[in-house]
This record gives C-alpha cells, sequence and structure tokens, in this order.
C-alpha cells in the first residue's frame, strides 16, 4: 500500500477529492445503495456528470492528477473526454459503466433508469480465494500462507490470480486447490491491498462482486485507515484484520465488519553459512526490507546505526547482512543507506531479488534478525525468523506485538512520532514509533550475549490453526457448509 503514492499532504487536491468521494460514499451506503452501485452514482462535487468510480481512478493515478484538475471545469470536462477516448480501453469498469441504463440516462440528459438487476447468487459452499499468488512480495505470500490453511481446514476454494505490473518477479509455488479465470463461490476473498483492491475492481469489472459477499484482508501499517481512502470499503462486506494493529485501524472507519483473523506463516529452510559466505566464528545479524515498502518505516538505518554502536571497530566477531530487493525504488535513499555505514567492512548491502527460499536460507544462516521498524501491519519477517529458531530484536510496536511472546524477542521500546511528510502515503496526520537508540544497542547486545536458538515456537502461525479460525468465522456467515452440523467439508 505505502508505494502506491510518495506524498499525499492533507492540502492536496487529492486528499480533498478523495474527502469528498469517501463522504459521499458513506452517506450513499447508509441511504441504503447498493454498496457497489454507489460508484456508478455521479460525484456530488463536480458540476460535469463525473462518476465515482472515475474519481477512484483518478486518485489511483498520479498522471491523470498532474493532467486534470478536477476541482475546475475545464479539468472535469477534459478528464470526461479522456474516459471516453482512452479510460474505456483500459478499464471494464468503465465499460460497464457507460453501458449501464442509469449512466446512458446521466449523459444522454435522458429519464435515468434503474441499474441492471444483480445476478442471480451462486451455490455457497466454498471461497474464491484472489491475490498476487506467486508475486514476490509479503502480500503476495500472505495469500499462499492463506491457501494452504483453506487447504489444512478443509475448507473447499478455487484461486485467483491478480498479476503485479512490471518490476515484481514470480515465485513458483504449488497450489492444491485450482486456479481459474472466473469465480465459483459464492464468497470471495482477497489478500489485495485497498488500493490493489479498487484496481481489481477497475480492471476487470464488478463481476467478482456481483451476487457474492466479499471478505478482504488488507494491509496497513499506521494507527488509522485514512478518511480519503474510506470509499474503499464499498468493495468490502467483511475485512479480516490480520493483526490488533490492523484491527484498530479498520473499525472506526469501516462501516462493516472488522473481525480479527492472524496470518498463517509457512518457513523451512536449513542453515548453510557457507553457501552465504558467512563466516563460521562471527555473529551475524541481519535486516530485510523491500525498496517499495518504504525505507523510513522500515528503518534498516537504525540497524545500522545500532550495530556500529554496540560493536565499535575493530571488533570482528560481529557481522551485519542488510538484504535489500528493489531498493533501486529509491536509489538516493539506497546510496545514502549505504554511506551510513561509512567504511565498515562488516556490514554487508546485498539488492537483489533472491526466491523466498534463498531468502529464508540466509535467516536461517544467521544468528539474529533485526527489525527496527517504526510501523508493522503484521510483521511477516519477524514470525519467520521465530518459526526458524533464530532471536529477533524488535521495535515494541505495531502488528508484531500480537506475537511478542513467541520465541525469543529482544524488544526495544519506542516513541511516538508524527509520521514524516512524504514518508508514508496517506499517511498524513498519523504517528509512528521512533524506536530508542540506546535500547536498540542494548538489545543487540543482549541477543549477541544470549542463546544462540530460540525455543521452538507455538502453533500460533501454523496453517491448521489459521485454518480452524478461517472455518469457524465462514461456517458463520454461511459460507460453507458445517461438518458439525452432519455434512462433509468437501
Amino acid at each position: 500500500m505505502a508505494g502506491d503514492r510518495s506524498s499525499i499532504a492533507g492540502d492536496s487536491a487529492a486528499w480533498r477529492i478523495g474527502l469528498a468521494l469517501s463522504r459521499q460514499a458513506r452517506e450513499a451506503r447508509r441511504g441504503g445503495a447498493d454498496p457497489r452501485d454507489i460508484f456508478f452514482q455521479p460525484f456530488a462535487s463536480a458540476a460535469n456528470p463525473l462518476l465515482l468510480v472515475s474519481v477512484g481512478v483518478w486518485l489511483m493515478r498520479p498522471d491523470l492528477q498532474e493532467a486534470f484538475d478536477l476541482e475546475t471545469v475545464e479539468g472535469q470536462t477534459r478528464f470526461l473526454a479522456w474516459q471516453v477516448d482512452y479510460g474505456v480501453k483500459e478499464y471494464a469498469v468503465l465499460r460497464e459503466a457507460f453501458g449501464r441504463p442509469d449512466v446512458r440516462g446521466l449523459y444522454l440528459n435522458a429519464p435515468a433508469e434503474g441499474p441492471p438487476p444483480a445476478p442471480a447468487l451462486p451455490p455457497s459452499g466454498g471461497v474464491n480465494l484472489v491475490g498476487h499468488l506467486r508475486a514476490r512480495l509479503g502480500i503476495g505470500e500472505d495469500a499462499r500462507c492463506a491457501a494452504a490453511a483453506l487447504t489444512a481446514a478443509a475448507i473447499p476454494h478455487v484461486l485467483i490470480d491478480a498479476p503485479t505490473g512490471p518490476g515484481i518477479g514470480t515465485e513458483p509455488h504449488a497450489f492444491d486447490a485450482e486456479i481459474v479465470s472466473s469465480p465459483v463461490h459464492a464468497t470471495n476473498l482477497l489478500f489485495l491491498s485497498a488500493w490493489e483492491t479498487f484496481r481489481y475492481f477497475c480492471v476487470h469489472g464488478s463481476a467478482l462482486w456481483r451476487g457474492r459477499k466479499t471478505i478482504c484482508v488488507w494491509p496497513w501499517e499506521l494507527p488509522h485507515w485514512p478518511e480519503p481512502l474510506a470509499f474503499c470499503t464499498l468493495l468490502a462486506d467483511e475485512i479480516w484484520a490480520i493483526s490488533g494493529f490492523v484491527r484498530n485501524a479498520f473499525e472506526l472507519r469501516a462501516p462493516v465488519p472488522v473481525v480479527s483473523m492472524p496470518s498463517a506463516v509457512v518457513a523451512q529452510a536449513a542453515a548453510d553459512r557457507a553457501a552465504y559466505g558467512l563466516p563460521d566464528d562471527a555473529f551475524v545479524f541481519v535486516c530485510f526490507f523491500d525498496g517499495n515498502s518504504s525505507f523510513a518505516r522500515k528503518n534498516p538505518a537504525g540497524a545500522i546505526a545500532a550495530f556500529r554502536a554496540a560493536f565499535p571497530l575493530p571488533d570482528f566477531s560481529v557481522r551485519l547482512v542488510v538484504k535489500a530487493m528493489r531498493a533501486g525504488a529509491s536509489a538516493q535513499a539506497w546510496r545514502d543507506l549505504q554511506a551510513s555505514a561509512g567504511d565498515d567492512p562488516r556490514i554487508a548491502f546485498v539488492d537483489e531479488e533472491w526466491s523466498r527460499q534463498e531468502t529464508l536460507g540466509l535467516l536461517a544462516s544467521c544468528d539474529c534478525l533485526v527489525s527496527l521498524h517504526r510501523a508493522e501491519g503484521f510483521g511477516r519477517p519477524i514470525a519467520e525468523a521465530i518459526l526458524l529458531r533464530r532471536p529477533v530484536v524488535a521495535t515494541r510496536w505495531s502488528g508484531n506485538l500480537d506475537f511478542r511472546d513467541e520465541g525469543l524477542q529482544y524488544l526495544v521500546e519506542a516513541a511516538l512520532r508524527p509520521t514524516p511528510a512524504g514518508a508514508y502515503a496517506w499517511g498524513e496526520g498519523q504517528v509512528w514509533a521512533e524506536p530508542d537508540p540506546a535500547q536498540a544497542v542494548d538489545a543487540l547486545l543482549a541477543a549477541f550475549r544470549g542463546p544462540r536458538a530460540a525455543p521452538p515456537p507455538g502453533p500460533a502461525f501454523d496453517p491448521a490453526t489459521v485454518g480452524a479460525r478461517y472455518r469457524v468465522r465462514l461456517e458463520a456467515l454461511g459460507a460453507i457448509e458445517s461438518v458439525g452440523a452432519g455434512r462433509t467439508a468437501s
């Protein structure tokens, strides 16, 4: 989510228009309108008849914001022409919109007909899982682990892939369920960010949603879901929150149930220090980050500073590996990060997109994970380290606190600070954590002096544990048949 936009200020046109869009959507929903049909209503803040979904497309694309000023009549007119000439070629939802009788009535200045009837509800009894099934992204791994949880709980399901754009590598993965091109069941389970959910709706149209209940599993990494993006909840009938932190962020904004549903995590790898060029006679710390997920949020600079303060040269009994991927998304930040290490030969920088197994192998081969993050929605790398029985140094804040008692963790206290302008998309007016530098040093020293292996983890991350929670909720929603009622799960 954070990678979608670099900076949205509270006084920007995008912020104001997003706020107006979300407030209109909220009022329409309160009035009893079908949530998906609200997207095809005219945007009340525009003199020209722009649809809410059209304004959402504008918000999603910085190039359109630069080209068309929607706070002027002239900009609205030009944007409407863009939709007719180009938008309908890119977005199925716009083609769908201009084919609806109610929308045709709006643009042809004719009496508006009602919206088309919703299709008949397909039979219940399973789930359509939609996500980035093979993308090398944390949210892609969320979808893969969710599929494992559905399988472990014998929940009937099919898989629908939502490929990412260029620049994101793919991960080979074997699934137990069939990958299909169109939904089969009456319930959707979407492992996409809120923006990617809206993008999917725009690119593919409303067919996935029509006549179905849709559960969205949306990541978020700040304390509050921003009000200008509240219109995205029109695409959700329920939100599953991967942590208590995420649940709290959505509860105040979402007009739908928000249910705690922690993620499954799968991590298996053997240590092989020689394969990664790691010395046997040194204690090796490692930190990970994706350049698309905000250097500032992941805070690798904090890990470097704490390491250098805890272990001044010439202490060569320690090493630090800074493992990045897609760091080129912010080339200057990557150069600045490397410069922060000075000429310290103990710190190694790697910016390569490895396979998941290669990445897990590095984690298993190191002695301690360092995550001095400023915010985490869940904290998947921390969970993976726990499963691999690696000690962890982590900030005591945000999503990772749900499993703070798992494994061997050295938690660093933090003070809350305003999120800097431009550091997190749509993060205006929010806060995140600033880990205490002195405590970070103490935590690294404690990890260095402590046990090299963490205790075995509990069952919290096991797909069977998570799948059982899925089953309970899906049975309660009537999305699948209850085994307890004497029916089979197949």
